[in-house]
């Protein structure tokens, strides 16, 4: 499930090299509220700095500029190093979120021994914990390993479409619906919790047809998922969404269509969420006109799982200027960001 040509243009955009950043240390690590175990509560964040993931080193998706924060150079004695700074970290987070460039559970991006290392680390000492995946890497034996710590898992997936035509020719992701269901079946026989993350309007599609796409693929995975996190697209450097966006020929997901998606899912078969990265800023999710309220409550809704104010203000507002640009962008080639397009023009060509 490759496009070629596609493929090496997403590539021929990438820097060569990573940053040249202390390899001891994590990209990143912060506090923020989640709802792992049911409930809205702090959950700790890190994103460990790896060697990057193995699909970016042979051709990567187009929106993901992860790859910008890895590091050609690092040993599992440096991935251990960062593992002490978390735990030291941790205080009185219960919770924890694992991330890397690419995928924890791949044994070339994270030895063995360094797994089992941070698994000891923080046993007896958090809760619980979220780490994420490509399906290749959920395998039996990957599983058992991590299962006799004992520590209640979750493992995310970006799945991104249920379409596997959205995932190869606007995502590039190399995967397939059947890999994913492959893998989400293996999880749950293990005994794991899954979190399926879907991309909200990836490139080459239009507003209309991506909220289509997010509710169809909503209502396929929602068997396999303990919950689903609805990720609208933010631009990421050196990627090919980025390369469109700064010619104006991208514009991100509207806020609207983002709350519109979670007021029309049945939030009795799962737990549907969304935490914007980027919300209301011109890389990110946003409206013509920025709205803190609506972007709160998008928020609030996911972590508390009851949608009613978000309803009440959705029907408050004044949607028919954004209905009209819905309803013309599905007939564009392009969805153009408008004011973003005039302003490049004075610049630059469109297409060079």
């Amino acid at each position: 499930m490759v496009k070629r040509d596609l493929s090496l243009y997403i590539k021929n955009l990438m820097p060569e090299n990573g940053r040249n950043s202390d390899p001891d240390k994590p990209v990143s690590m912060w506090k923020e509220l989640d709802r792992l175990r049911g409930y809205s509560e702090k959950t700790m964040v890190c994103i460990f700095k790896t060697t990057g993931c193995a699909w970016y080193n042979f051709s990567a998706c187009s929106m993901c500029g992860y790859f910008n924060d890895i590091s050609p150079e690092i040993k599992d004695e440096n991935l251990m190093k960062q593992i002490d700074l978390l735990y030291d970290s941790l205080n009185d987070a219960s919770v924890l979120k694992i991330f890397t460039s690419g995928s924890f559970l791949d044994p070339q991006e994270v030895s063995p021994r360094v797994r089992d290392y941070f698994f000891q680390r923080v046993s007896g000492k958090v809760d619980k914990i979220l780490v994420e995946s490509r399906t290749e890497y959920i395998r039996k034996d990957i599983l058992e390993s991590i299962k006799k710590y004992k520590i209640p898992l979750r493992i995310a997936i970006g799945l991104e479409s249920a379409d596997d035509y959205i995932m190869k020719y606007s995502v590039n992701k190399g995967s397939t619906l059947k890999k994913f269901m492959d893998a989400a079946t293996l999880i749950k026989n293990e005994g794991l919790e899954l979190r399926t993350y879907l991309l909200f309007k990836p490139p080459f599609i239009s507003e209309k047809t991506a909220i289509e796409d997010i509710l169809k693929s909503i209502d396929i995975v929602s068997p396999y998922s303990d919950d689903i996190s609805i990720n609208p697209m933010n631009i990421q450097r050196n990627t090919l969404v980025e390369k469109l966006w700064k010619k104006g020929l991208y514009r991100p997901p509207r806020m609207y269509s983002l709350a519109k998606i979670l007021l029309n899912v049945d939030h009795n078969k799962t737990q549907v969420l969304s935490y914007p990265t980027g919300g209301g800023k011109e890389r990110g999710v946003h409206d013509e006109k920025f709205d803190s309220k609506l972007l709160d409550l998008i928020v609030t809704s996911s972590l508390t799982q009851n949608f009613d104010d978000l309803q009440k203000y959705f029907n408050s507002l004044d949607l028919s200027e954004y209905n009209y640009n819905i309803e013309l962008e599905d007939r564009l080639l392009f969805q153009s960001d408008y004011s973003l397009l005039v302003k490049r023009l004075s610049s630059s060509s469109i297409f060079y």
